[in-house]
């Protein structure tokens, strides 16, 4: 039997007096498990964090010699911490300066050789006085005798940030070490 195009057609629409309907129970726990999620998912993002470093609990933290690495020219891991030196600011890796005659040399990575010099094989103990932007402690770090922040300043492979290095900088600079150095 032939279709015939020509008898209507019934479409189906809610009837408008039965009023809005309310949608099943499943569309519900949908919506309730999908703001959930949103909400979790937020809170990691928002909520404090614990990297790059754990703050250490102490304003004290030692380490023994087979402990210790240099980050950079201005940040250690001393044990299970990251810290970063006080008072002063080394530069980043990539950065160039001139070593002998028209070379140029990576700055970052001379700085943090010459960290690596002065922690060689000494324990390391940190004195913590706060922390950083991100969340690190910032202290004044000891190889020995010898402040490592003080060293680094004094051989020219960091800039002073306080005004108690201001001086070894300056002879730093004067004397052409470490990043003052102009070449042959």
């Amino acid at each position: 039997m032939p279709l015939s195009l020509n008898h209507k057609r019934r479409i189906f629409r809610p009837n408008p007096r039965s009023g809005a309907s309310i949608p099943p129970l499943s569309v519900w726990l949908a919506a309730i498990g999908g703001a959930a999620t949103i909400l979790i998912a937020a809170s990691l993002f928002l909520g404090p964090s614990e990297a790059p470093a754990r703050a250490p609990a102490s304003s004290r933290i030692a380490a023994s010699a087979d402990r210790i690495a240099v980050v950079d020219g201005d940040t250690l891991r001393v044990g299970e911490h990251i810290v970063r030196l006080a008072g002063i600011a080394a530069p980043a890796r990539g950065s160039v300066c001139h070593g002998d005659g028209p070379a140029e040399l990576d700055c970052g990575a001379a700085a943090a050789n010459a960290a690596s010099a002065l922690v060689r094989g000494q324990a390391i103990a940190c004195t913590i006085g706060g922390h950083d932007g991100q969340g690190r402690p910032v202290g004044t770090c000891f190889a020995g005798s010898t402040s490592i922040g003080t060293a680094l300043v004094r051989d020219g492979w960091a800039h002073a940030e306080t005004a108690d290095l201001q001086g070894p900088e300056s002879e730093a600079r004067a004397a052409g070490r470490g990043i003052w150095h102009r070449g042959s």
